[in-house]
């Protein structure tokens, strides 16, 4: 009996996350996509070809077994050439309906349309309902004109729908259908342990110009309620046996009252689980800290991007200096593992501010730190001041945060990636350091320390 749906996300053989750190989770998008067709009786599979090293030949031959009605596949900017690959290995092997989704095609449907005659759908944003629409329409023979948030070609000609509201209550989603992958394929800091992802919110206030997350859900954040997001976690520990928690949120701090009651309630329950998350120093404080070590968290994101305060107030970051060092401070004096991500080659940055912002991110005594290159992103304002002025290259593989695309005024490509070597080399090989989070981590820091120190 052939399949309904294929849901895929591409192979994925670049990512500096999963070389660096080994970090291979779930693909939450499509898998809540999944769970939406399976509540409304629609038969669908899901290939994670990024998690388990999956090849072309692979989609080729999974499309030829299953014979899927649509096949869906996301985007995201680095990835979009896997992403239109793989379509074009779908239609080597049969003839279904070919849907991109993900952050790319939201942005670029028009250009993706143009040029990839294997591509029959895009949907822009939020997918999970328009997805499930979208398989009804077509399955009865209807018009996709009435679907909200679809952009298709109709009579050669590009059509875009109107765009589709957003979901508000995030409780009336099914959890994510992580039952269709195989949890060994998940793990985090090249721990024997698997992993779950969960998402909390979708949307966020912030201006941040290098972010595209409120052009995908809104400036308005839309949260699941404590009690809902608990019983999710219990879902995942009870069905799956996994007990280490990533949330996914763009800023999991971005309500500490939120934060406050969705600790203590998991305080309460009593579900032992190991658990990290991102943080924005402006939201975060001791209290808020220790409360969230007594609930297990261990790991804290934040995104530093830069220890310069013109670069963060340039870029719209609305964080300040000490507020970084107070964060970095007290999650240390709790035991915390941090993680400090910095965005070289930000407008404005100067071989000094670079050097500042080294130093600095090595005085914050983080666990790790990823120095990433600025890179502008379809749907930012770094994406849309950077193409006004011309200067937008469109090697969308090198869009990977770790290869330089545009340079500053006072900054070349070549010495962004100068900077970014010799960033690596002065935060990871100094002696007590190496000693110090050798002690503290073992193993997964020496399989990181030795990818990222290399050439």
């Amino acid at each position: 009996m052939a399949l309904d749906v294929l849901l895929i996300n591409p192979p994925d053989q670049k990512s500096k996350y999963k070389k660096y750190l080994n970090i291979r989770i779930p693909p939450l998008g499509i898998l809540y996509i999944a769970a939406v067709l399976e509540e409304n009786g629609i038969s669908v599979e899901v290939m994670d070809c990024a998690a388990d090293d999956t090849t072309y030949a692979d989609i080729r031959e999974r499309v030829e077994r299953t014979r899927p009605f649509i096949v869906g596949i996301t985007s995201t900017t680095p990835l979009i050439n896997e992403a239109l690959k793989s379509a074009e290995a779908v239609k080597m092997a049969g003839d279904p309906y070919i849907v991109l989704g993900g952050p790319h095609a939201t942005f670029l449907h028009h250009e993706i349309l143009t040029e990839n005659t294997a591509i029959d759908f895009i949907i822009k944003g939020e997918g999970e309902y328009a997805f499930s629409e979208l398989y009804r329409i077509l399955r009865s023979g209807g018009d996709p004109g009435t679907i909200e948030g679809l952009v298709f070609r109709s009579e050669g000609v590009i059509q875009e729908n109107p765009d589709r509201e957003v979901c508000v209550d995030l409780n009336t989603l099914p959890y994510p259908a992580r039952h269709l992958l195989p949890k060994e394929n998940y793990r985090i800091f090249d721990v024997n342990m698997p992993i779950a992802t969960v998402i909390c919110s979708r949307g966020c206030p912030m201006r941040c110009s290098f972010c595209a997350s409120s052009a995908i859900h809104g400036r308005t954040i839309r949260k699941r309620s404590p009690e809902d997001v608990i019983e999710e976690i219990r879902h995942i520990r009870d069905t799956l046996g996994i007990s280490m928690i990533a949330f996914m949120d763009d800023t999991f701090t971005l309500m500490p009252g939120w934060v406050e009651t969705f600790c203590n309630l998991l305080i309460e329950e009593d579900l032992h689980i190991e658990w990290g998350c991102t943080a924005r120093v402006d939201r975060i404080d001791s209290d808020l800290i220790r409360l969230m070590k007594r609930a297990g968290c261990e790991t804290l994101f934040i995104g530093v991007e830069s220890g310069d305060q013109e670069i963060l107030d340039r870029i719209k970051k609305g964080t300040k200096i000490d507020q970084i060092k107070t964060v970095f401070s007290t999650a240390r004096d709790f035991g915390m593992r941090t993680i400090a991500s910095i965005a070289l080659g930000l407008p404005g940055e100067t071989k000094e501010t670079a050097k500042k912002s080294i130093a600095f991110v090595k005085k914050l005594h983080a666990s790790y730190a990823l120095f990433s290159v600025a890179t502008p992103y379809p749907g930012t304002e770094f994406y849309n001041n950077v193409r006004e002025n011309g200067n937008l290259p469109q090697n969308w593989s090198n869009f990977d945060l770790f290869s330089p695309v545009v340079g500053t005024l006072s900054l070349t490509l070549e010495d962004i990636r100068d900077i970014q070597k010799k960033a690596y080399r002065e935060f990871y090989l100094r002696p007590l350091y190496i000693l110090e989070t050798l002690k503290k981590e073992g193993r997964p820091f020496f399989h990181t320390m030795k990818v990222l120190i290399s050439p």
